[in-house]
Order: structure tokens, then C-alpha cells, then sequence
């Protein structure tokens, strides 16, 4: 007999939103509604306050606790609960994808163990190539064009582990602090965690 597919909710506040009738409470109900007509376990339901913060401690600990396999997968709501922009929900996407887990939006008929949602899975995971192919790109033209003019080029780009990045987030420091820690500049640091979708 097939398990059941086990999900932990992600509720995020947005004033506009609750303003429409869309608040934590709307959000919440459309999830239990939906786990018990498709009879998924609902292993919790964690909720994101302060919406004009960038960082999601929040969304980063739920994140972790599915690709650490306490859950098959995420529900939301609607999907602009889920990404602040079309690159970071293919990002999250595409993240989740890799592991093997799901992702389920009520409020917009998505549900990634249907056809239909594996195909949206299968789009948002180009979209996010996409993004990554043209930035490759764009370095390349303009490093290309500066050697032609005779400039210096930058440095090497300096990698940081993304694990690293987002056990910083959770614990909270400043962005002063992780750029000082990881010996990086601020702006370096910036560019990192908008490449992550962690500000």
C-alpha cells in the first residue's frame, strides 16, 4: 500500500493580502482543506510574520526540514507566498526538484504529483537555467569587451558554500557580520544571497 504523501504548510503574512481576505487564517484553512480531500498528512503548518523583512528564517528551517525528510514536500496556499520573484520560486523549485520532493499550491491548482504540476516543476527549472545561462553570459560579454579596451578584468568570483549561507541566515547575524566572517565584501555577500533567494 502507498503512503501518504506527508507536507508541511507554509503560511506567509502580506497586509495587502489579508486586507483581500487572503491573511494566515484564509491560508491555513485552504491547506487543512486540501490535505484532507486529497488525504495527505499534514505534518505542520509554519508560519512566516513580518513580510517586509527579506530574510525567511521561517521559510529556511521548513526548507530544511523537508530536504532533511521530515516531510515529502511543501503547500502553500498560493505561490506568491512561496517566492518574493518568478527566479527565486524557480530556484525553490528547482532545489526541491533535485531532492525529490513535492510542491503543492492550492490556490493555484499546482500539485507536482500530477502532470501538470511535474510539467510546471519541468518549466521553473528551466526558467532557472535560463537565468543562470544569460548571467554566465553577461560576464562573459563584458569581460570580453573590457580585455578589448585594455582594462583590467575583475578578480575571480569568489564562491561561498550556500549551506554555510543559509546556516548564517537561520542563526540570524547581520549581512556586516557574514561578509566579515566569510572574508568577502558586503556587496559580494548581497550578490550570494540574491543568487540563493535567501534576502
Amino acid at each position: 500500500m502507498k503512503s501518504r504523501l506527508r507536507v508541511i504548510g507554509y503560511v506567509r503574512v502580506s497586509t495587502a493580502k489579508q486586507k483581500e481576505g487572503f491573511g494566515p487564517q484564509a491560508q491555513r484553512e485552504a491547506i487543512e482543506r486540501y490535505c484532507q480531500i486529497k488525504g495527505y498528512e499534514l505534518v505542520a503548518i509554519m508560519e512566516e510574520a513580518g513580510s517586509g523583512v527579506k530574510a525567511r528564517p521561517v521559510f529556511e528551517k521548513l526548507k530544511e526540514r523537508v530536504l532533511n525528510g521530515e516531510a515529502d514536500g511543501i503547500i502553500v496556499a498560493k505561490l506568491d507566498r512561496l517566492g518574493r520573484s518568478v527566479r527565486d520560486l524557480a530556484n525553490i523549485a528547482e532545489e526541491l526538484r533535485k531532492a525529490g520532493k513535492q510542491l503543492i499550491s492550492v490556490g493555484d491548482n499546482i500539485d507536482t504529483t500530477s502532470p501538470n504540476g511535474k510539467l510546471l516543476f519541468h518549466i521553473l527549472s528551466v526558467i532557472a537555467e535560463y537565468e543562470r545561462e544569460l548571467l554566465l553570459e553577461r560576464t562573459k560579454a563584458g569581460r570580453a569587451l573590457a580585455e578589448k579596451q585594455g582594462k583590467i578584468c575583475h578578480r575571480p568570483r569568489k564562491e561561498v558554500d550556500p549551506k554555510v549561507l543559509r546556516e548564517m541566515k537561520e542563526k540570524g547575524l547581520s549581512h556586516r557580520m557574514m561578509a566579515r566572517i566569510l572574508g568577502i565584501s558586503r556587496a559580494t555577500l548581497l550578490k550570494r544571497l540574491d543568487e540563493l533567494g535567501l534576502r
